[in-house]
C-alpha cells in the first residue's frame, strides 16, 4: 500500500522534476550560446532570467493576452486539433476591438472581438469537416491572408489621421489587475469546460480515441467546429485583450500584434496543455522576452543573441510535452 501512495506521489510530482529539468537544460543550452557568441554567459543569464520580474504590472500586462492565445491552442488540441491559426484570431480579434472601440466604448470591443476569431475558427473546423483540408495546412494560410486583409484594412479605413501607419487608438487601456481578472474567469472557465462539462468529456475523448468517440453520443465533426470555434473565441479576445493591455492601436506592419498566436503554441506545450499552466507558463515566457531586451540594453548585445537564447529555453521547456505529444500520435 505504501508503495502504491509513493507510487501516485512520484506521478504527481513528476511533471514538476520535468519541467525543472528541461528549464535547466534550457538555461545550460543559452549559457553556451552566450559564451559561443563571445559574451558573459553569467550576466547574460543571469539577466534574461531576472530582468524580467523586475516590473511585475507590465509583465502581468503583456503575459495576459499570451494566457488566451495559449488556451485557445489548448482547447482544440485536447481534441487533437492543431489550432495554428491563433496568430490570424489574434489579428481578427484585434481589429474587431480596434473598430468596435471606434464606434462604442468599453467592454463592447471585449465581448465582440472574440466573435470574429470564432468565425475564423469556425472556418478552418468546416474546411476540415465537409473539405477535408487538414487544419494546419488552411489555418497557415488563412493566417497570411488575414495579417494581409487586416493591415489593408487599418491603413485605409482605420488609420490615425496624425500617425498615419498605426490605427486609431482604442477608448481606453486596461490596468494589468483588469486584464489578471479576465485572464483568470477566462481560464477557470476553460478549466471547467474541459473537465466539468459534457462538451468537456467529448473534446478529450475525441484527443484521446477518436473511435470511441463515436460511441459517446457525438461526432467527430460536431466536437471539430466547436473545439476550433471555441479556439477561435479565445484566440480572438487574445488580440483583442493584447490591443488593451499592450499597444492600444495596431500599426500597418502587424508588429503590434505579430506573433502572438505562435508564442500562445510554446505557452500551450510548456504548460502542459493544461488551462491551469497556460498563465504560469505565459508569464515565465514575457519574462525571458523582457530579460532579452534588458540584455540588448546592458550589454550591447544584437537582438539575435536574446532570440536564440530564448528559442533555446523555450524549446528545452516544451519538448517534453511535445515529444510525448508527437510519440502518442505517431504510436497511436
Amino acid at each position: 500500500m505504501m508503495l502504491a501512495m509513493g507510487e501516485s506521489g512520484l506521478r504527481k510530482v513528476y511533471p514538476v522534476l520535468e519541467s525543472l529539468a528541461a528549464l535547466i537544460a534550457g538555461i545550460i543550452g543559452g549559457f553556451i550560446v552566450s559564451a559561443v557568441l563571445g559574451y558573459d554567459p553569467f550576466a547574460s543569464i543571469s539577466l534574461i532570467l531576472l530582468s524580467g520580474f523586475g516590473n511585475i504590472e507590465y509583465l502581468l500586462s503583456i503575459s495576459v493576452p499570451l494566457t488566451l492565445s495559449a488556451l485557445a491552442f489548448i482547447v482544440p488540441l485536447r481534441a487533437g486539433l492543431f489550432n495554428i491559426g491563433v496568430e490570424g484570431q489574434a489579428y481578427v480579434g484585434a481589429l474587431a476591438a480596434v473598430y468596435v472601440s471606434s464606434l462604442t466604448g468599453f467592454p463592447l470591443p471585449i465581448i465582440l472581438a472574440p466573435l470574429a476569431g470564432a468565425l475564423i475558427g469556425f472556418l478552418i473546423g468546416v474546411l476540415r469537416v465537409y473539405r477535408g483540408v487538414n487544419e494546419v495546412v488552411s489555418s497557415i494560410m488563412l493566417n497570411w491572408t488575414l495579417f494581409y486583409t487586416v493591415s489593408f484594412t487599418i491603413s485605409r479605413y482605420l488609420r490615425d489621421p496624425v500617425i498615419v501607419h498605426q490605427s486609431v487608438r482604442v477608448d481606453r487601456m486596461l490596468s494589468a489587475l483588469e486584464a489578471l481578472l479576465i485572464a483568470l474567469a477566462i481560464t477557470i472557465a476553460v478549466h471547467t469546460i474541459l473537465y466539468r462539462t459534457t462538451l468537456g468529456y467529448y473534446i478529450r475523448v475525441m484527443g484521446s480515441s477518436p473511435e470511441a468517440l463515436k460511441y459517446s453520443g457525438s461526432s467527430e465533426s460536431r466536437v471539430t467546429l466547436t473545439a476550433m470555434s471555441l479556439g477561435g473565441v479565445l484566440g480572438g479576445l487574445a488580440g483583442a485583450l493584447q490591443v488593451y493591455t499592450v499597444s492600444g492601436f495596431i500599426d500597418v506592419t502587424m508588429s503590434a500584434v505579430f506573433g502572438i498566436g505562435f508564442m500562445g503554441i510554446a505557452a500551450g506545450l510548456i504548460g502542459r496543455a493544461t488551462a491551469v499552466g497556460a498563465l504560469p507558463a505565459s508569464i515565465l515566457i514575457s519574462a525571458l522576452i523582457i530579460g532579452g531586451h534588458k540584455l540588448e540594453l546592458v550589454l550591447g548585445a544584437p537582438p539575435e543573441l536574446a532570440d536564440v537564447m530564448i528559442g533555446v529555453m523555450m524549446l528545452a521547456l516544451s519538448a517534453p510535452y511535445a515529444l510525448r505529444l508527437l510519440s502518442s500520435k505517431v504510436l497511436g
